[in-house]
């Protein structure tokens, strides 16, 4: 009975909404039509946003799992009144819209932003040559971090509290040297909660829109940013529209759920 209310979101927030994705990716003008899935992989603008896409969620996922890991044990460690802070603070990237992060980002490195102009005064720089990476596919990669390295911090954290550290201790007591026992020990400990909070950083990365959005338009070519153009009042294209959605979350699904066995079974 517990479970009836998570059962109810989950089917009428997600089953019902995708099932209407799928079935209007396949309703062409003369009835079903599987032509725009062909489409998506057959046309080189569709193929390149799928690659595009996969490139910025493996480069952002990397870096926000290597920053995020010992960001998060170094706040594990800190004095508990200022760990409860920074918390706080961390929390506050996830609560902003995808669109609010972007235009913080140009307020501070656009070519008229606070860090970009304080650059130019103490060093000389040229403001639009160094704020030109903002809106390009590095200047996603940057805007991305901002909200994906919390969420692993975060995952971490509750990570890092469930670890019975006696055991690192038992080892050490046993001649293992500290840095060996850490990774014999503690990391596998710590690998379910690894991998869970990569996979959240790859899904997450895959699917942003809004920050993307306002900072390159479709300037770069993501499949958010495509799915958007193809329903935009420009062109409107509904069933490739449906088609590529319906790719995104496959795909999306497909390369977390092997990424989760793979390094299960190896590790």
């Amino acid at each position: 009975m517990l479970l009836l209310p998570i059962g109810f979101w989950f089917f009428f927030f997600l089953i019902v909404p995708l099932a209407f994705v799928v079935w209007e990716s396949v309703q062409g003008e003369m009835g079903f039509d599987l032509s725009a899935y062909a489409r998506v992989f057959t046309r080189k603008l569709y193929r390149e946003s799928l690659k595009n896409s996969f490139l910025l969620s493996i480069s952002t996922t990397f870096l926000g799992t290597l920053i995020g890991l010992p960001l998060s044990y170094a706040l594990y460690k800190t004095d508990p009144r200022k760990k409860e802070l920074f918390l706080t603070l961390l929390a506050l990237p996830l609560t902003f819209s995808g669109l609010v992060i972007a235009y913080a980002f140009i307020i501070l490195l656009g070519n008229s932003g606070f860090l970009t102009i304080l650059l130019s005064q103490l060093f000389g720089i040229d403001t639009l040559e160094f704020s030109s990476f903002l809106f390009t596919w590095r200047g996603l990669v940057v805007a991305y971090l901002y909200f994906l390295i919390p969420r692993m911090i975060l995952v971490m954290i509750a990570a890092w509290s469930e670890v019975d550290w006696s055991l690192l201790e038992a080892a050490e007591i046993l001649g293992m040297e500290r840095f060996r026992a850490f990774f014999r020990v503690i990391f596998p400990l710590i690998r379910p909660s690894l991998l869970a909070g990569s996979s959240l950083l790859f899904a997450v990365s895959m699917g942003a829109f809004g920050t993307a959005f306002a900072l390159v338009g479709t300037g770069v070519n993501i499949m958010p940013l495509l799915i958007y153009t193809q329903m935009s009042e420009i062109s409107v294209n509904l069933q490739e529209a449906n088609a590529l959605a319906v790719v995104l979350v496959l795909v999306t699904t497909a390369v977390v759920v092997l990424y989760e066995r793979v390094f299960t079974r190896r590790f």
